[in-house]
């Protein structure tokens, strides 16, 4: 589960294809994903995307040019893709649309969505709902949140690393008094629990013990990491929004409870309210902000 849409485009002017491009991802950024495009100038340098399983496997859709002037032209490329990839979606497009089903038919290849060029943000865009809809149901919706909030966690695991390697003896020392200062209070919390676990009365008491060093826990750490290092003041909302307003949300789905009726499936919380299609859209768009912002973080402290 990812919130990137990956999109192999295969074009040799790739300047002239910008507007679309950003067209496109505005409308792909407006249901909470991330286009991501690798661009090729040839069928020989697509070559080395479709015929590579690690990324081919990635790939969510593929855009082919007709005209091409670096070797052969674009139905040549479909043979290609439908030779490695015979189940994935291509668009087929010309700045003249007029003969692309004629180009299809003496390619003998089947399955293709043709476009003008004027026109491919559209036709990229529908063909776009076409694939989210097979798994943007609330369901799936919910492994592509914790999916994201999985990679966040890596994120704040590798910056902390890098700044506790990085640093001297003496700042190595400061953050591993700050993470002794949390487990005395761990200790604490832990041998209250242990007296309220003495006297529970029913198993439900136990649900909500949960007495770790929380990825929560992880993530206020490295807000006090970076202040002793400097320089991330402007990360420190995103970091704190993050924790208060985004981690809630993945924990209560965390634990939601399924509930079935036909072939629809609800997500209902502990009160019994249920999680729409809208409010994930939304989580989506808050954690793919917060997701890039974990990024920069990362990439800044690599530098």
């Amino acid at each position: 589960m990812r919130l990137d849409f990956n999109v192999l485009w295969v074009e040799d002017l790739q300047d002239s294809v910008q507007a679309q491009k950003e067209r496109l991802e505005r409308l792909i950024r407006a249901e909470g994903f991330r286009l991501k495009v690798q661009f090729a100038i040839s069928v020989e340098e697509a070559k080395k995307y479709i015929t590579d399983n690690v990324f081919s496997d990635h790939i969510d859709l593929i855009l082919m040019d007709y005209n091409l002037d670096n070797g052969p032209n674009g139905d040549e490329g479909l043979k290609e893709v439908r030779r490695n990839l015979p189940f994935k979606d291509v668009i087929f497009y010309s700045a003249q649309a007029n003969n692309l089903r004629e180009y299809l038919r003496a390619a003998d290849v089947s399955g293709i969505y043709l476009s003008s060029r004027d026109d491919l943000p559209d036709t990229a865009e529908g063909v776009f709902q076409t694939l989210v809809k097979k798994v943007l149901d609330i369901d799936h919706s919910r492994g592509l949140v914790m999916g994201a909030t999985s990679d966040i966690d890596h994120y704040v695991n590798d910056s902390l690393l890098h700044i506790f390697e990085k640093g001297d003896d003496e700042r190595q020392k400061e953050i591993l008094e700050k993470i002794l200062e949390k487990v005395d209070n761990i200790k604490e919390k832990f041998e209250a629990h242990i007296g309220e676990l003495q006297k529970i009365s029913h198993i439900s008491e136990l649900f909500d013990k949960h007495l770790v060093y929380t990825s929560a826990d992880r993530l206020h750490l490295l807000r006090k990491a970076l202040r002793l290092i400097g320089g991330h003041d402007k990360h420190d909302k995103e970091l704190l929004e993050y924790a208060e307003k985004i981690m809630p949300k993945r924990n209560d789905l965390a634990h939601v409870r399924v509930e079935i009726d036909g072939f629809s499936r609800k997500l209902l919380n502990k009160k019994g309210e249920e999680f729409t299609s809208e409010e994930m859209r939304e989580l989506r768009l808050a954690l793919l902000k917060k997701q890039e912002a974990f990024e920069e973080i990362f990439a800044l402290l690599k530098n």
